[in-house]
């Protein structure tokens, strides 16, 4: 274990934690809440060993379902998003970007709403699929999907970007 692996231990514990405290209170309907935990996987180092990742996403839904009572849902949801991680990297940064690390103040920002994008709807994609009940819910999954990534989005890029203004 690196001293990079401190600070990500730390949002492992925290991000969901801050979820359940602070952003579940902004709720704009039944599941409209701005899934902030994203960002754990969307700033994991991607020269970490793909194997791992996919335990610790694993776990981190885990954690994140205990903390919802989502039976699953969240876990499924972030496995999907770190196996096709580096599908997305490829596709928004391309294949000469290779796996250098995506950090808050190197990358344009544009690239980096373009990949929290790709990963908020992939989540979400799988969340709220495996959230749906019965067939005749299909048009509200789909209403949610829909809003909630928007949503989350949102609040993903408004983090972002004053994060990135405080660090300058």
């Amino acid at each position: 274990m690196n001293s990079r692996s401190y600070p990500f231990i730390i949002y492992f514990f925290l991000l969901p934690v801050l979820q359940v405290m602070v952003f579940d209170q902004f709720n704009l309907g039944v599941q409209l809440i701005p899934q902030i935990t994203l960002l754990f996987l969307i700033f994991y180092p991607t020269d970490a060993e793909q194997t791992i990742f996919l335990v610790i996403a694993f776990l981190y839904g885990l954690y994140s379902d205990l903390l919802h009572s989502t039976m699953g849902i969240q876990a499924a949801a972030c496995v999907t998003a770190a196996f096709l991680r580096p599908t997305i990297i490829t596709s928004v940064f391309g294949k000469n970007h290779g796996y250098v690390n995506i950090r808050l103040q190197q990358t344009p920002f544009i690239a980096l709403s373009a990949y929290s994008l790709n990963m908020v709807l992939l989540h979400h994609l799988v969340y709220y699929l495996l959230g749906l009940a019965s067939w005749p819910k299909t048009l509200w999954g789909i209403q949610q999907f829909i809003f909630g990534s928007l949503y989350t989005l949102l609040f993903l890029i408004a983090i972002m970007f004053v994060l990135r203004k405080n660090k300058q």
